[in-house]
């Protein structure tokens, strides 16, 4: 039988053990993360700028920005369907991804974003795919849905891609509070 060596530092003294996990980690909330699926209030605060930014597209609105809200919705919901968690709606994801190709080669045709008018199949396509991803963000957990998009944050930096972190503000899917502004004319 061989003896167990221990760590040593480069003085040659032993080095005590290291814990293999941290002491100070808050393991109930850990296991509430991973857990427990979303609460119908995540689903919608997760969802309605989604649902706002297709509006806008439908209506012949929309920027560039939500459209690339309309997308990423997308690829999440399609690394959700690859990671087993709800299964079988790769062709609606793959219809929807179509759709979003052919409007976004519509909207650049002129050299800058213009927002184009969508056909009946495309509307179809895209309100059936955020209808599905919606079921979806039932049925996943909150740590899975984290590990998802993580997922695709790496995958896009990886890519050459950006990534940002906007408000609702920011994509202009609320409405500012209008100030009233007084003008007078002075009596000539």
């Amino acid at each position: 039988m061989s003896k167990q060596k221990h760590r040593t530092d480069k003085h040659g003294r032993k080095v005590p053990r290291t814990a293999r996990w941290s002491p100070y980690v808050d393991t109930m909330a850990t296991v509430k993360l991973r857990a427990t699926c979303l609460t119908p209030e995540e689903i919608k605060d997760t969802i309605t700028p989604t649902q706002t930014s297709l509006q806008r597209l439908c209506e012949g609105v929309g920027t560039y920005d939500q459209f690339v809200v309309i997308q990423t919705a997308f690829l999440i919901g399609q690394l959700i369907e690859e990671s087993g968690v709800v299964k079988g709606l790769h062709e609606h994801f793959a219809r929807a991804e179509h759709s979003l190709d052919n409007i976004h080669a519509r909207a650049i045709a002129a050299g800058t974003w213009q927002a184009p008018a969508l056909e009946f199949h495309e509307i179809e396509a895209l309100t059936t795919a955020l209808d599905l991803h919606e079921f979806q963000l039932g049925q996943v957990s909150a740590g899975e849905l984290h590990a998802i998009t993580r997922k695709l944050t790496a995958r896009t930096l990886c890519a050459g891609g950006t990534v940002e972190r906007k408000s609702n503000a920011d994509l202009l899917l609320t409405q500012a509070p209008i100030t009233p502004t007084i003008t007078t004319q002075e009596p000539a």
